[in-house]
C-alpha cells in the first residue's frame, strides 16, 4: 500500500481543512447572531380622533357661545402634560413637554363643529392629551388625558392583517372637555 505524500497531496488536505474550519466558524457566528436580542421595533397605531364641540361652548353669564383654542398633543409620557398650568402649556408647550412631545394639532373652534385627525401615531405616542383654552378657566375642565394601548411589535404579516385602530371622542362641552373610546 502506498500513500501519496506529494506536495499537492498535502495541499489538498490542508485546503479541505481550513474550508472546515471556515464552515465551522460562519455556523458559529450565525448561531450567536440568531440568539442575540435587538430591540424590538413598534408599529404606529392608527389613530381616529372625532373633536366635538357643543352648542353652547363657553358660554358668558348671558349664555352667548364662543370659539375655543383646541390642541390636541401626541405624547411620549402625559407625566409633564398633567402637571402644567395652562398658560404655561397654551405659550411654552414645546418646552415645558420638551421629550414628551411627539406631535400637535391646534384648531380655533366654533360652537356647534367638528374636526377630524386620522393619521398614524408616532410608534412612541403612549397618551393623547387635549387643551381647550375657556373663558373662565377656573370654572372649566380644560385639560383631559387618554392613555393608549401599548404599540404591538412590528411583524411581517401588517401587510395583510390590519395594524391596531384606536378610535377617541374628544368633546368640548361649555365649560368642560372629555375624551370617550368609539367602538
Amino acid at each position: 500500500m502506498r500513500f501519496d505524500l506529494t506536495p499537492t497531496g498535502m495541499a489538498g488536505t490542508r485546503a479541505t481543512r481550513w474550508m472546515a474550519i471556515g464552515w465551522l466558524l460562519l455556523m458559529v457566528c450565525l448561531v450567536l447572531q440568531g440568539c442575540s436580542t435587538a430591540p424590538t421595533r413598534k408599529e404606529p397605531l392608527q389613530l381616529k380622533l372625532l373633536i366635538e364641540t357643543s352648542g353652547n361652548l363657553n358660554s358668558d353669564e348671558q349664555g352667548r357661545a364662543a370659539p375655543v383654542m383646541v390642541r390636541v398633543y401626541e405624547l411620549k409620557s402625559a407625566a409633564a402634560f398633567d402637571s402644567a398650568d395652562f398658560f404655561t402649556l397654551q405659550n411654552e408647550d414645546k418646552k415645558v413637554l420638551a421629550a414628551d412631545l411627539l406631535a400637535v394639532d391646534e384648531f380655533i373652534m366654533r360652537p356647534g363643529t367638528d374636526e377630524r385627525i386620522e393619521r398614524k401615531s408616532n410608534p412612541a405616542t403612549t397618551a393623547i392629551g387635549v387643551l381647550v383654552g375657556y373663558r373662565e378657566l377656573g370654572k372649566s375642565v380644560w385639560r383631559a388625558t387618554w392613555r393608549l394601548p401599548e404599540a404591538p411589535d412590528a411583524a411581517w404579516y401588517r401587510a395583510v392583517v390590519p395594524d391596531r385602530t384606536v378610535a377617541l371622542k374628544i368633546e368640548a362641552r361649555d365649560q368642560a372637555v372629555s375624551i370617550t373610546e368609539v367602538n
